[in-house]
């Protein structure tokens, strides 16, 4: 957008959002600060006031600290981008899948980082640390957990199963043969879950 020259080039909304829908035509729905950096033409200290504007506006959204969608974004888009080897779990993976029907608020995600919680204005993650033999069982395009996987997970960080689910949703034999890689104690409280 730059050119060269001894004058930046003003860059005004229509520029910015121009800019924005080039990049949601080639799918880029998430964005790091720097790439605003690369692109906007005037002084460096400026840049937060034309972020703070063009979220005002709605053309982008915070997600964290350096980290910008272009709404509308969905949470696996985010989730792909921001936490790159996390996939999505426990009552979110649950809710989306129909298993459980009340309204979650916070996306939980799973990897083999260190577990931590992350606030923004995009949503609130609650990120949890598994051993790498139980980081599997989700969509690679989604990073969505299966619904089976979802439940396990759920039992394995909460210690139960969430209250009215739909279990008819959940394939048992699948559920079974995934519990069979988690501790003892998971695979007791799935087969209390079908006793009732």
């Amino acid at each position: 957008m730059c050119k060269g020259g001894d004058e930046p080039l003003r860059m005004n909304v229509l520029d910015w959002i121009r800019i924005l829908e080039g990049l949601k035509k080639k799918g880029i729905h998430v964005v790091h600060r720097s790439f605003f950096e690369a692109t906007y033409c005037g002084k460096r200290e400026s840049l937060g006031i034309i972020l703070n504007r063009l979220e005002r506006r709605g053309l982008i959204l915070r997600v964290m600290r350096n980290w910008f969608c272009i709404p509308p974004c969905d949470v696996w888009e985010v989730v792909k981008v921001v936490f790159p080897s996390a996939y999505i779990s426990l009552e979110w993976a649950l809710h989306f899948h129909d298993v459980l029907d009340q309204h979650v608020e916070v996306v939980t995600l799973v990897w083999l980082g260190k577990t931590k919680r992350v606030r923004s204005r995009f949503a609130d993650f609650e990120i949890h640390k598994v051993s790498r033999d139980l980081y599997f069982g989700f969509d690679r395009n989604t990073m969505i957990a299966e619904p089976e996987k979802a439940l396990l997970d759920t039992v394995y960080i909460r210690g139960k199963v969430p209250a009215e689910i739909n279990i008819d949703l959940v394939d048992r034999g699948k559920l079974l043969k995934y519990a069979e890689k988690f501790p003892k104690r998971v695979l007791k409280e799935i087969n209390r879950m079908f006793a009732v």
